[in-house]
């Protein structure tokens, strides 16, 4: 198995009262130092071991315009953070139940190769 993260970054959304969600935003990116990998290793494996749901971005929304120029190059992957946290907080203020927590947003590889009682990989 290996895991190559390119970049990761953590913010936070604290919930202060029933109306206010605070943007805690990383000023900087995290090194990819073994903690950190190791704690997205973690990630990956309990949500690869894990039923999937999944949803899809209507094309034109603001923020899957966002997330294809980030891709493309167009925009830093730090600022890209930052602008998704800030939307996702404004969205979530809408609604009475929103809670706080740690969003985290990482560009990796991650590699896994099965080798058979034959010794080939697979």
């Amino acid at each position: 198995m290996s895991l190559d993260i390119d970049q990761i970054a953590l913010h936070q959304l604290i919930k202060r009262d029933e109306q206010n969600l605070e943007l805690v935003l990383r000023e900087s990116l995290l090194e990819p130092n073994a903690t950190v990998v190791e704690m997205m290793a973690e990630l990956h494996r309990v949500y690869s071991a894990k039923s999937k749901a999944y949803g899809l971005f209507n094309e034109e929304s603001e923020l899957a315009q966002a997330l294809r120029l980030q891709r493309q190059g167009e925009e830093e992957f730090l600022a890209f953070s930052r602008a998704a946290t800030g939307r996702l907080r404004d969205e979530l203020a809408k609604y009475p139940f929103a809670e706080g927590g740690i969003v985290l947003f990482c560009q990796y590889r991650y590699l896994a190769v099965r080798v058979s009682a034959g010794g080939g990989a697979q």
